[in-house]
Formats: structure tokens, sequence, C-alpha cells
């Protein structure tokens, strides 16, 4: 699926356009709200996908290639079949041979991005397509993310007794959080002051992932945009010690003022 179309942007859509565009469709989507689930998984997913620079670039420019071993004896059927498609037939005339093993099952799972600061156990249920449901326990490493597939060889499909059954491959979604963006391990949040205190000068408390609070100090005559650093507080990256950094980007509102203060304010301009 385009995630640009999930979204409902264009391709040369903005880092901005195409963040307002995921909070207004995660908010009416959202299950709490009576929306689709698999939607919202789906809205979700188009997301993480373009604010990732890396997988961006990945969807822009697609590249396709065909890879051809001709070597250790692989049938020449196996060969045809990469060229012409799974039901293919080849030129010399022999059609494919019917599938030795029942199809493969994919599910998803969603976790939230605070979770994956630490190793989970989850389970989930799955349901094949003669209705036979199961459960299967997933042990999910530190510094997951969106994509993570997980295989549990002989867990998929059993439609056809007959054939050997397929795997199962669990694909781990992290879900979105609108007050954290992902760069990799690092995470960009934004912080709010009023001009007068960016003027001025004052100390903030912002929110980790993890729900900690940060004091900040933010200087006199900071400007909008301003960037700030909380070293190893940002995610870990998977099967690692390594964390990144969680960057606080400073938001300067101009507050409404009565005609009182704005007279004070001309007073104080006009003495410079």
């Amino acid at each position: 699926m385009d995630p640009y179309q999930t979204l409902g942007v264009n391709r040369n859509a903005s880092e901005e356009e195409i963040k307002k565009a995921y909070k207004k469709l995660a908010s009416k989507n959202h299950p709490d709200r009576g929306g689709d689930t698999a939607k919202f998984q789906d809205i979700q997913s188009a997301y993480q996908t373009l604010c990732d620079p890396q997988k961006r670039r990945q969807i822009d420019n697609p590249q396709t290639n065909f890879e051809f071993n001709f070597g250790g004896g692989q049938d020449m059927n196996d060969i045809f079949s990469q060229m012409f498609g799974s039901g293919g037939q080849s030129p010399f005339g022999h059609r494919r041979a019917q599938p030795r093993r029942n199809k493969d099952l994919k599910v998803n799972i969603t976790v939230t991005l605070a979770s994956t600061l630490e190793r989970q156990r989850k389970t989930v249920r799955v349901q094949t397509t003669n209705r036979t449901q199961f459960e299967v326990d997933l042990d999910i490493p530190q510094g997951v993310t969106s994509g993570t597939t997980i295989k549990f060889s002989g867990r998929g499909d059993n439609f056809f007794e007959s054939l050997t059954r397929g795997d199962l491959y669990v694909i781990i979604v992290v879900e979105a959080n609108e007050q954290f963006e992902v760069f990799g391990e690092n995470v960009l949040t934004e912080l709010e002051v009023n001009s007068f205190d960016a003027i001025i000068g004052c100390e903030k408390t912002v929110l980790g992932i993890d729900g900690r609070e940060f004091k900040i100090k933010i200087p006199a005559g900071s400007q909008h945009s301003t960037k700030y650093r909380l070293d190893s507080q940002g995610l870990f990256r998977m099967n690692s010690t390594i964390r990144g950094d969680l960057i606080v980007s400073l938001i300067v509102r101009t507050p409404k003022l009565t005609p009182e203060q704005l007279n004070q304010l001309v007073k104080l301009r006009d003495s410079f």
C-alpha cells in the first residue's frame, strides 16, 4: 500500500504536512473512538515510513532487482517462475508443480513506543483459513522497530490436511506517538514557551519517552526552533545497549495581550 495514498498527501509533501495529515487521520480512526483497528495500523505504518528519511527514499526511488542463481542444481522451473510468476509456464511448456505446503500466515501486533525501552513478552491469537484458532507467545527484544518480523516455523495455515503446514510471521508495529517523532534511535519532541519566557529566560520541564521529567534551562534571548539534546534518553538499538538521544525543539508562541499590556509593551519598545 502506498503510504502517500494512505495519508492522503502528495509525494512532495513536507514533514509538517505529513505530520498534520497523520494527526488528523489517527484522531479520526483511533480504535478508542470507534475507528477500524486495521485502518489505524495502516495509518501508523504509513506515517512511520514517511517520517523516516531512509524509508521514504526507498519509497520514492524503488529499484527492481532480479537475481537468479544458476548454481547448486536449481530447477529450471524455479528460475522461470522468478521471471514469469509463480503460476506461470516456462517456454519449454512444463507447468510449475502444485505447492507442496500450505500458505504462510501473517499477523500484526502493536506495541507502544515507550514499551520498546524494555524486553517484552506478548501473546497473539491467530486464526487459520479453516477457522482453527491458537495462541503463540512472543519474546519481543528491547529496541524493537516497526516491521520487525518473528517467524514460527510450521505454525501457519493448515487448510490442506495432506500438505505440510505453512509458517507464521508475526510483524511488529510500533504505535506512533503524537508527542514524539522517531529518527532512528533519536527522538524529537517539542517544548512550547511564550515569547516573554524566551526573552527573559526560564526553566521548563519536559517529559521523556518513559514519562520521566527533565528540567531544561532556557537561556535569555532563546530563539524559535532552538534544539536541546538530552543524551541517552532516546530509543535503544535492537539487541544492543546503544541508546539514542532525546532532542527538544523550542517552540516560541506569542501570547494574546490585553490593551493595557500592549500599551505597556509599546512604551517599553519606545524606550530603546
